[in-house]
């Protein structure tokens, strides 16, 4: 085998690996549930589901203790509901989903 036809060989099989591991990239998806969670990313896949899914605080509902007066408590952060659009990164080989936060 010649070096040109090596060269050519290993750079295909470098860009398989490559293709295979599906890097991290990404993607926005609606919520179709909250309980149980899942998200429709592609309406070509099916949705995800909760197990696959991993939420940052932007997306996790906050209610904090209000400071004097009345008191009670304030939402900062709404939380999930369905029909919101999110922003998501593929990792773990397309096996997990970060949700970002919402649009």
């Amino acid at each position: 085998m010649s070096n040109t036809n090596l060269k050519g060989t290993l750079q295909q099989l470098i860009q398989e690996c490559v293709k295979a591991m599906k890097p991290a990239d990404l993607l926005m998806g609606t919520v179709i549930s909250v309980s149980p969670l899942s998200v429709q990313a592609d309406v070509s896949m099916p949705p995800i589901p909760a197990a696959a899914l991993i939420l940052t605080t932007a997306v996790i509902q906050r209610t904090v203790p209000v400071q004097g007066g009345a008191g009670g408590t304030v939402e900062v952060i709404p939380g999930l509901k369905s029909g919101d659009k999110v922003l998501m990164l593929r990792v773990a080989e397309g096996q997990r989903y970060i949700i970002l936060s919402t649009l």
